[in-house]
């Protein structure tokens, strides 16, 4: 008779990890996820959400906590691996609800419910302000945090951890914090409440700019008991396996672009005479002089007739006049800006004084040709921005 002998070897920490990348959720909760170190509790934390190849979430959102006027939102997110996101806000007290933002990892979107209109820009970027479990992942994989509290009455055993970036800073919030806690899940990789905190100030909403040198008490600053902002997750699914077409955008029906393409990165054409200064007179007869009370004539020039346009700016601020033209007919010999100081100099900044910009065409051909101007920053006000429209005709002689 053969005898045979089983041997039983010991996992080590480093298979165990191996079997849960290989099968992510089978193990949602093991005796060994309840007293972890803040090391292990990284580990754990890190293999379940790697593994998270998409996701759907809703959560509550508050902000201003501990001030008269608090704001909340109930916001929709779901991303998918490598960089699919989107937003919707379902309910809030501060923007309209189905506003939302889309990216398919190209094209980049934000819908604005209220006033119907969206911008498509590669500069959009809203995962930093919505996207909390991708922040939370930054922080666990810094591993800079402390383990402040358990809990184990939820099946799945949850961790309450914290990082400091006293006294101020925005390493992981998109706007200036001191501390940020959040309640983590280790067995299955995901955030589910999580605390941002604004030390060394009455608790409320954050300032976008770290405070004026002093502001700072000796010591360094005292916690606050009440955080300015928190981020309740109502439901997280992983692995659903989101079409990729639920991340491009379809225009909902009735909107519009809130930047008109022939305004944005609009650059005036070549100007052929800018040898006279634009707030002085020009050599030869001007055949007509604009300004914004004439918006919406016609005019007839003919061949090296001058045309002038004097339209009213802001000074000091981003807003200009954009005045692309259509047809044929004319040619723009010089532009700019004109300002005019009070004559109270010293009170400059608080009077104010007047700014101006001038265009000065003239007529070189027969046709008919439409200036369509508007007053906006980077040509995205369309909704509300002031304009002036010009028809100019230039007849056959």
């Amino acid at each position: 008779m053969q005898n045979t002998r089983w041997c039983i070897f010991p996992i080590t920490a480093a298979v165990f990890l191996l079997l849960l990348a290989a099968g992510p959720g089978c193990l949602t909760g093991s005796p060994s996820d309840a007293n972890l170190t803040a090391g292990d509790l990284a580990d754990l934390y890190l293999v379940h959400a790697d593994a998270i190849r998409d996701y759907r979430s809703e959560y509550m959102v508050t902000s201003g906590m501990g001030t008269d006027n608090p704001i909340a939102s109930r916001i929709l997110f779901d991303y998918k691996s490598p960089s699919s996101a989107r937003m919707e806000i379902a309910e809030s007290d501060l923007r309209v609800s189905g506003t939302f933002a889309t990216t398919n990892g190209t094209t980049k979107v934000w819908y604005d419910a209220d006033t119907q209109t969206y911008d498509i820009s590669d500069r959009i970027n809203f995962s930093p302000e919505y996207d909390y479990q991708i922040m939370v992942r930054r922080i666990v994989s810094d591993r800079n945090f402390t383990i402040l509290e358990r809990d184990t009455s939820r099946g799945a055993t949850r961790y309450l951890v914290e990082v400091s970036t006293t006294p101020y800073s925005s390493l992981y919030t998109p706007y200036i914090s001191s501390r940020v806690r959040a309640w983590i899940e280790p067995s299955t990789g995901r955030a589910w409440t999580i605390m941002t905190y604004y030390d060394c100030d009455a608790p409320g909403i954050p300032t976008p700019t770290p405070p004026p040198a002093g502001a700072v008490p000796p010591g360094g600053c005292p916690p606050s008991n009440v955080p300015n902002r928190e981020i309740r997750y109502v439901s997280i699914e992983v692995n659903t396996g989101i079409p990729d077409s639920y991340f491009d955008f379809v225009p909902p029906e009735g909107s519009a672009p809130r930047c008109v393409p022939k305004y944005v990165n609009y650059a005036e054409p070549h100007r052929t005479d800018p040898s006279v200064p634009i707030d002085q007179p020009l050599p030869v007869c001007v055949s007509y002089s604009f300004n914004e009370t004439d918006s919406g004539r016609t005019v007839t020039l003919h061949t090296g007739d001058i045309l002038e346009i004097t339209l009213g700016t802001i000074p000091g601020l981003a807003y200009r006049w954009i005045m692309p033209t259509e047809g044929s007919g004319l040619e723009l010999m010089n532009a700019g800006s004109i300002y005019v100081m009070p004559e109270n100099y010293e009170n400059y900044y608080f009077m104010g004084g007047k700014g101006y910009y001038r265009w000065r065409f003239r007529a070189v051909s027969p046709g008919t040709e439409t200036i369509d101007g508007i007053f906006a920053l980077d040509g995205c006000d369309i909704q509300h921005a002031k304009r002036f429209n010009l028809t100019v005709e230039v007849p056959v002689v």
